[in-house]
C-alpha cells in the first residue's frame, strides 16, 4: 500500500504530465492505492472497492472537466445504494 502511494507521488514529481501514458499510469496508480487503503481501513474488500470507484470515476469526471458537487453527490449516492443492496441481499 506505501509502495503504490510512494509510486503516485513519484510519478507526480518526476514525470510531465503531457504524456498520455503518465495519465494512464497516474489513474491505474490512483486506483490501485485507494482500493488497498479503503481495503484495510473499512477490513472489507467490497466496502474498499465501491468508495475506490465512486472516488475514481469522481477524478475522471473532473479530469474532464465536468467534476462538481453535485456529481459527487450523485456518485456518493449510487455508491450507498449499492453498498446497501449487497448489504441487505447478505442478509
Amino acid at each position: 500500500m506505501l509502495l503504490l502511494w510512494a509510486g503516485l507521488a513519484g510519478l507526480i514529481y518526476f514525470v510531465e504530465p503531457d504524456s498520455p501514458l503518465a495519465v494512464i499510469a497516474f489513474f491505474a496508480l490512483f486506483f490501485f492505492a485507494l482500493l488497498f487503503t479503503f481495503s484495510t481501513v473499512f477490513a472489507n474488500s467490497r466496502r474498499g472497492l465501491i468508495t475506490s470507484l465512486a472516488l475514481f470515476v469522481f477524478l475522471i469526471l473532473r479530469y474532464l472537466g465536468v467534476g462538481n458537487i453535485l456529481n459527487f453527490l450523485l456518485i456518493a449516492g449510487v455508491a450507498v445504494t449499492i453498498e446497501l443492496y449487497f448489504w441487505k441481499k447478505l442478509d
